[in-house]
């Protein structure tokens, strides 16, 4: 089974999110904030994180650099999401840190649900 890390300081996107991954048949942990959702990472490595951009104690592309630069991180799949950080310029920069993608918020599910499958397939990670 995948195992996702959610990463949200907000609770109803963190708890809809958790709701809709197990829902799927995903393995879901989560953290509140950027400085949690990586000593998260490093301890149960998971195939694919999903993180606000905009989050306390480490920013989300800060989050997603460091991930990228720990080796024993490096190839999880990431998608930052963002209510705040709209267009181009924002696209942009989460794929230069290292972001597989960029979901707008509010969430669409079914886009969102699509897009795990598909990166977890491209990852080779068993049951997909």
């Amino acid at each position: 089974m995948a195992k996702i890390l959610v990463v949200d300081d907000d609770k109803v996107t963190l708890t809809m999110l958790q709701m809709t991954l197990a829902r799927a048949g995903y393995e879901v942990a989560i953290a509140r904030d950027g400085a949690d959702g990586y000593d998260l990472a490093c301890r149960i490595k998971p195939d694919l994180m999903i993180s606000d951009m905009l989050l306390p104690k480490l920013h989300g592309i800060d989050l997603c650099k460091k991930i990228k630069e720990n080796p024993d991180l490096a190839g999880m799949k990431i998608i930052l999401m963002t209510a705040v950080y709209k267009g181009m310029p924002f696209k942009s920069e989460a794929r230069f840190c290292g972001a597989d993608d960029l979901l707008n918020k509010p969430l669409d599910t079914k886009n969102l649900l699509s897009r795990v499958k598909e990166l977890l397939s491209q990852a080779g990670t068993p049951n997909s």
